[in-house]
């Protein structure tokens, strides 16, 4: 029996008998660094060409910054020599006083950018067909699969134009943002706004890291990958039930994590103070108080269940328990096609908590 990777050479026998996921490192196989440098491709075209609609005012700061973005990344398509790469990211009095800010003018910058052609990606990859097993698996709505890919795409593509380019996306609010990601993914808005309302499952399933409850900046903020998203996709899976395994596989935050070594100060500064100190309980390897519990599962799905419905469970679940638990509450029930209520949650945990009890 042989397992051969998308367009590599068939693994032996010993390989494949057991372990679910490649046993070593290995460094990123070139069909996935392909489809995904030609979706980057297609993406930061179709931003290029809808620019006018993710940002108003195209005299303004934002626009002209994401337009030197996308056409510098596309200078060599477009002809262009000697293009000022650095201009797109220094500020204005940073510019040396004999180099004027250059103005793109938006609409001849639409119609070359709507010119461009970018061939698709017609190949075979573990990225690809790991997302279609996930949608397949879990029951994800189309909007659900793009936001995924637009996530991993703005995470792991280098350099990071696209994720520079959706940084210069403002939004003031939700509705904003919605409005933004409801262009970007093709998408009606109350798809969109359903897809990220509290439960926001992709964040529950450890695949997201976008914080429904806190107001993004620009919709950069929207589409942050997890390290779980990135490794599930790029890991070469024999099965849809490997995906699975690997998808539940144990992972710890990653501020939680020895080698990243993170000062409690930090916390504070990039949480909210309830959230920073359960990551200081959390490092600590202590376990909830009910009050802590309570401030997780809301981080999580947006819920907020009165810490008083935790009580029992104070003092049994660790930081970790509660992320794996309401993680494989939300892979069950998607796998069952039924949405995740309050009561199905509090049976999952109080089960984990008699367990980890006895």
């Amino acid at each position: 029996m042989t397992d051969t990777l998308s367009g590599g050479a068939a693994m032996p026998e010993a390989l494949v008998a057991t372990p679910r996921a490649l046993p070593f490192s290995v460094p990123e196989h070139p069909c996935n660094m392909a489809f995904r440098q030609a979706q980057t491709k297609l993406m930061l075209k179709f931003i290029g060409a809808n620019l006018h609609r993710l940002i108003d005012d195209d005299q303004g700061e934002e626009f002209q910054r994401a337009a030197r973005h996308i056409r510098n990344y596309f200078a060599p398509e477009l002809g262009i020599a000697n293009v000022r790469i650095y201009s797109a990211n220094v500020p204005r009095f940073l510019l040396p006083v004999d180099c004027p800010e250059e103005l793109i003018d938006p609409v001849l910058f639409g119609i070359q950018i709507q010119a461009l052609v970018v061939p698709e990606f017609d190949g075979e990859c573990s990225v690809l067909r790991n997302l279609d097993w996930l949608a397949e698996l879990l029951h994800l709505t189309e909007v659900e699969r793009k936001l995924l890919l637009w996530s991993y795409c703005a995470e792991t593509e280098h350099p990071a134009v696209l994720n520079r380019v959706l940084g210069c996306v403002p939004c003031e609010n939700w509705a904003d943002a919605i409005e933004a990601l409801s262009i970007l993914l093709d998408e009606p808005a109350i798809a969109v706004a359903v897809c990220l309302a509290s439960p926001c499952r992709l964040r529950a399933l450890r695949l997201m890291l976008t914080d429904t409850l806190r107001v993004p900046s620009s919709v950069s903020q929207c589409l942050e990958a997890s390290e779980t998203l990135v490794e599930v996709l790029e890991t070469v899976h024999r099965s849809r039930s490997a995906l699975l395994a690997d998808l539940l596989e144990p992972r710890s935050h990653w501020t939680l994590q020895p080698e990243n070594d993170v000062p409690d100060g930090l916390l504070v500064e990039w949480f909210d103070l309830p959230v920073a100190e359960v990551f200081v309980t959390a490092r600590n390897e202590r376990s909830m108080s009910a009050a802590q519990i309570a401030v997780v599962i809301t981080w999580l799905t947006g819920w907020q269940i009165p810490a008083e419905q935790y009580q029992p469970l104070a003092g049994h679940l660790t930081f970790d328990l509660i992320e794996s638990t309401v993680q494989r509450c939300f892979v069950d029930h998607g796998q069952r096609h039924r949405a995740v209520t309050v009561l199905a949650l509090m049976q999952a945990l109080y089960a984990v908590a008699s367990v980890a009890a006895a």
